[in-house]
């Protein structure tokens, strides 16, 4: 939740990693995992370039949360998160 990311940012030295992708199929996001391994590949090159410790990273994964098709439900979507 949202005061949870709060506290996790507010001492310092944190690291947060949004990703955001289309679905590759109809019934899964990800069913050959080519996005998945992108994303840790990703997170590990952050982590290094960063020189961050794993548990000092927040990964928010968007798969199913915000709509792709319709561009006014995409907004309402997004104007809905509470940032």
């Amino acid at each position: 939740n949202v005061q949870a990311a709060r506290l996790f940012f507010a001492s310092g030295n944190k690291l947060g990693i949004f990703f955001s992708h289309q679905w590759t199929s109809f019934t899964s996001p990800d069913p050959s995992g080519q996005h998945l391994a992108a994303m840790k590949a990703s997170v590990c090159q952050l982590r290094d370039r960063h020189n961050c410790a794993v548990e000092n990273i927040f990964v928010w994964v968007d798969y199913f949360s915000i709509p792709q098709v319709n561009v006014a439900t995409k907004m309402q979507a997004i104007w809905s998160l509470p940032v």
